[in-house]
């Protein structure tokens, strides 16, 4: 049987004080360092989450801002395209009236050489039969 005595009084008032020293001395600090690890862990954590939202949000944002760049391009593409169409044709178009003129003066030109050339082939040419004409039939034919 168990006897209550002075001996268990002074074990229990051993162990309270035991315990009070744990407490201070372990307990406390362990349970501090743990609250200020889950503390750290836990805001880490929400850095990494804010950190992947603002990744996520300039990703969005970079890929609007490439699309609208690349429809920018398409649209100045096409005004250039079209500028360069309209510069083209008026280009083409001065070219012809330039070919045009040159065509021209060209064969005005020529029309004088043949106008010039058929007076001086048609004088030499009558010179020509009339020294044919005169061999062939032996004396000089007056016109």
């Amino acid at each position: 049987m168990i006897s209550i005595n002075a001996t268990l009084l002074a074990q229990v008032i051993h162990f309270l004080i035991l315990m009070f020293i744990l407490n201070r001395l372990m307990f406390q600090p362990l349970l501090k360092l743990i609250r200020e690890r889950k503390e750290y862990t836990d805001e880490t954590s929400n850095r990494i989450k804010s950190i992947e939202n603002d990744t996520e949000r300039l990703r969005q944002e970079f890929i609007s801002k490439e699309n609208d760049a690349r429809k920018n391009a398409t649209e100045e593409r096409a005004e250039y395209r079209g500028a360069g169409i309209v510069e083209g044709s008026e280009l083409i178009e001065e070219s012809r009236k330039q070919v045009a003129a040159i065509k021209k003066k060209a064969d005005k030109e020529i029309e004088a050489e043949i106008n010039k050339t058929q007076s001086l082939l048609h004088d030499e040419a009558a010179a020509l039969a009339g020294d044919i004409t005169e061999r062939v039939v032996g004396r000089r034919i007056s016109a």
